[in-house]
């Protein structure tokens, strides 16, 4: 289903165990509590393999099991599944909409990004290894509703536009890629880089802004996202 730095997932049973297995890393690393979510988009089709929405049923997401993802189409109606999608599914609805080449969406409530995206400080591409994803600034939607209908998702999509992240003010974050294991490692890049800022900026010290030149070097020298993925496996099983 997709080739990828990972591997191909080749079947919808492995794209649920995927799923699965970054709901327990984004979980265990304190980006969710029993709300968040992250779907992915059945290759070659309009259908999103997704949570199911909180009930005293599910509760956090390093309990789920693959048989209890849910699959809807991008209007948000249940098509395969015993229980009822989250009712945030159009944040993820309406970005595969609006994004053909995203192929994964992840929602999370993770602190300190949204501390930043409150205030409106800006996320500043300032370690190595997170400065390729703040390339461009974080875009915001500047709202803190749940987004629990089509034109809230749309509206949210625009404000995303082609960026791979964006924040949900007062809300969280929501981040988009071509696999599931590149949105959860945007989350977590975000989050590591709202760290940094927030610290640096308590300091009231101008910090050193990681030059375009260098960011450019930075894509070609980094490893592959693999061994960071295969990490956060590791310490979170």
């Amino acid at each position: 289903m997709q080739a990828t730095p990972f591997g191909t997932v080749t079947s919808e049973a492995e794209l649920r165990e995927l799923l699965v297995t970054a709901s327990r890393i984004i979980y265990r690393l304190g980006l969710v509590d029993y709300l968040g979510h992250i779907s992915a988009r059945l290759a070659d089709s309009n259908r999103v393999l997704i949570k199911p929405r909180h009930s005293p049923n599910v509760h956090g997401l390093d309990t789920l099991t693959p048989e209890r993802m849910v699959v809807i189409d991008l209007d948000g109606k249940l098509i395969e599944g015993e229980e009822e999608p989250p009712s945030e599914r159009f944040i993820h609805t309406e970005i595969y909409r609006a994004r053909p080449d995203a192929l994964s969406v992840c929602h999370t409530h993770q602190p300190i990004s949204t501390v930043m995206g409150i205030v409106g400080l800006p996320i500043l591409p300032l370690t190595h290894v997170e400065a390729p994803l703040l390339e461009r600034p974080v875009p915001t939607f500047p709202s803190a509703e749940l987004v629990v209908n089509q034109e809230l998702g749309r509206r949210l999509a625009e404000s995303l536009g082609e960026a791979e992240v964006c924040h949900l003010q007062g809300h969280g974050i929501v981040s988009v890629a071509k696999t599931v294991q590149e949105a959860t490692l945007a989350a977590i890049h975000l989050e590591r880089a709202a760290e940094v800022n927030f610290r640096v900026a308590q300091l009231g010290k101008p910090p050193r802004v990681i030059p375009p030149e260098e960011i450019a070097a930075l894509k070609r020298q980094l490893a592959s996202p693999a061994g960071r993925w295969a990490y956060y496996v590791d310490i979170t099983s």
